[in-house]
């Protein structure tokens, strides 16, 4: 006896007949009367019969059939279970991720890794450096792929590792059609309400993307229209108003963007920042993250040697 045998029986019950529970099933009819019937001789009983009324089930038939879907039930159940327990042992790495890697790398390379070794599950967040690092520092996460403005704090580097990757060039976002030409100096980007990607800063430090350019050239700090977790959200609000938003230059490229959103170029120096791979000092990486480190680290000097881009200096412990 077999599990199929008692599922073709069942199924046989449960749609009156042979010719509608092959069509159910979508397995020939004959499969199915000769799946039956082996089940019959096997065991020298009568389950089914056919009659003018159709297919009727034997009193052999009758008795058999909450047995038969009993063990059915238990089988899947046992299944299940066998699944969800393999599940939770399944290899799995957690990957904090910010806005410039998560458009540049993260669809490259974590595909990559996952048709390398396709039993590892991925667990990403996306957010802000600020969080990403608290979540590190918290185990929260293994990895994190962040964006460190200028000059790491010394302090960063304390209980953490810290790869620098590449450089990236922030732009100031607006949509297309926007009212400021495509330069501008910081003290007219300061007219302007703003969007600020990540969650509502310390009321003194400020936001750090804002921070760097309004600051620097000590012009006062723009009003803040909206604080979003998203950037999908960010995105849609500067489509439909005249805000501007600090990003980095990668989303201006993203295909749900190109055309709709134009970069303003700001008449005074803006600096560069850094996209690093970070994680705990005094934690030992999984395999599977190192694994996942070296193929990030590999990409990396690939792609920036295709571009005739300089590798960042040497990593920072």
């Amino acid at each position: 006896m077999t599990l199929q045998q008692l599922r073709d029986f069942l199924a046989v019950i449960e749609y009156g007949g042979f010719r509608a529970a092959a069509r159910a099933l979508e397995v020939s009819q004959g499969g199915l009367t000769k799946s039956i019937a082996k089940l019959e001789d096997d065991y020298s009983a009568v389950l089914v019969r056919r009659d003018a009324k159709g297919l009727q089930l034997t009193p052999e038939g009758e008795a058999f059939a909450p047995m038969a879907r009993t063990v059915i039930v238990e089988a899947d159940r046992a299944s299940k279970w066998l699944r969800q327990s393999s599940e939770k042992q399944r290899p799995a790495i957690s990957v904090g991720v910010s806005i410039d890697p998560a458009l540049r790398l993260a669809p490259t390379v974590f595909g990559d890794f996952r048709r390398s070794n396709p039993n590892v599950a991925l667990h990403l967040t996306h957010s802000v450096t600020s969080d990403l690092l608290m979540h590190l520092r918290d185990n929260r996460i293994e990895l994190a792929l962040v964006r460190l403005s200028g000059t790491p704090d010394p302090a960063l580097s304390e209980d953490l590792h810290i790869e620098p990757l590449y450089e990236g060039e922030p732009v100031v976002l607006a949509r297309s059609g926007h009212p400021l030409n495509d330069v501008a100096s910081v003290a007219v980007l300061n007219t302007y309400d703003w969007i600020v990607v990540g969650g509502v800063p310390d009321e003194k430090s400020g936001d750090a993307s804002l921070v760097e350019i309004f600051d620097r050239y000590s012009v006062g700090r723009p009003r803040v229209a909206a604080y979003s977790s998203s950037l999908f959200d960010a995105v849609s609000l500067l489509l439909h108003s005249d805000y501007l938003a600090r990003l980095p230059l990668v989303v201006l490229h993203h295909p749900l963007v190109k055309g709709k959103l134009k970069a303003i170029k700001v008449s005074e120096d803006v600096r560069p920042y850094t996209i690093a791979l970070v994680y705990k000092s005094g934690r030992k990486l999984s395999r599977e993250a190192q694994l996942l480190c070296a193929m990030i680290s590999s990409y990396v000097r690939i792609d920036n040697a295709r571009n005739g881009l300089p590798n960042p200096g040497a990593s920072v412990s």
